[in-house]
């Protein structure tokens, strides 16, 4: 079968836990290397994997003519300059979420890559788990009837210090963290972009980064009520609320290894599914067949632009539209 020839910028621990393993497992991918800014970490991670190369800069795994694609879990501040830099070496990109830490940021990296055919997408892995396309299914079936209402939350209580999370320099709150999941969830179930957001929370004064938010997106045939924290239970709740039904998950982001999904009251299970396999066996299969992802840069610039519509009405306490 044919592989992709992959390699990773950072050695991250959410990469060593999470993606690298998904990324050895996928028939699709050819895992070549890692890079860090320091040769030791990258060697390191090298050993771990068994891997054919240890980068010693993010530069010098992009300038190898052997890659073809890049998987970017490098802070949220940090993408936009790293996929700008993918792209203009001939790279193709899956980068962690958020895509970028601004608008702004999301539209360059958009130009860049269509400018040059190359793929580029933002890593929501739960988009492709097998619940959520049931569920879609579900929806476009007309089963729960036309979608009115969704409730999403996402939080998690910080206790360790310091954490990349809490720093504003690397683009961290929990809102680009993890309210970028509800954010997505709502788009993805209306099927549709919201008008405009309102929300409020909580800053850290020590930190200057939002520990919590609660919000509603506004959309043309409904709403969306949303929130995430840092300083909150571990809760990862969706419900999507049709004019005839319901849809319920109890684990819409990381599910377990046989999830489960509630139509109307009755529990559903889905067959077991890795849901980061499934993503780079995704993007790999997009690349090799030349088909852009469904879920391309232009989604994520949509993305970003409501994700700052809840920022910005955070900050003014008003209505913020979404544009």
């Amino acid at each position: 079968m044919a592989r992709v020839s992959w390699g990773v910028l950072g050695c991250s621990d959410f990469a060593r836990r999470r993606t690298i393993p998904a990324m050895l497992e996928s028939s699709s991918v050819d895992l070549v290397g890692v890079a860090s800014r320091s040769a030791e970490k990258a060697e390191a991670f090298r050993a771990m994997f068994d891997l054919r190369r240890a980068y010693p800069s993010y530069e010098s795994l992009l300038k190898d003519p052997g890659i073809t694609a890049v998987y970017l879990p490098l802070p949220a501040a940090l993408h936009a300059e790293w996929m700008l830099r993918a792209a203009a070496h001939g790279k193709h990109c899956l980068c962690e979420k958020p895509f970028t830490s601004s608008v702004a940021d999301a539209a360059r990296v958009l130009d860049a890559f269509t400018g040059r055919g190359l793929f580029v997408m933002e890593a929501f892995m739960w988009r492709l788990h097998v619940q959520h396309r049931r569920a879609r299914m579900w929806v476009e079936r007309g089963r729960i009837g036309e979608v009115r209402l969704v409730r999403a939350a996402f939080s998690v209580r910080l206790t360790r210090r310091p954490d990349i999370r809490l720093d504003p320099a690397l683009g961290g709150g929990s809102v680009l963290d993890l309210g970028c999941y509800p954010v997505s969830a709502a788009r993805f179930y209306f099927g549709d972009e919201p008008i405009a957001a309102y929300a409020c929370g909580t800053v850290d004064p020590a930190y200057g980064v939002d520990m919590s938010m609660s919000g509603v997106l506004e959309f043309p045939h409904g709403a969306a009520i949303i929130d995430s924290a840092f300083n909150l239970p571990y809760r990862t709740e969706l419900e999507i609320v049709g004019e005839e039904g319901t849809i319920r998950m109890p684990k819409p982001w990381l599910p377990d290894s046989e999830a489960t999904v509630i139509l109307n009251d009755k529990v559903e299970t889905m067959p077991p599914e890795n849901q980061y396999v499934t993503q780079f066996e995704f993007f790999s299969t997009c690349i090799l067949e030349g088909i852009p992802p469904r879920f391309g840069p232009e989604d994520a610039l949509a993305q970003m632009r409501a994700l700052d519509a809840v920022l910005r009405s955070m900050r003014s306490g008003a209505r913020e539209a979404v544009a």
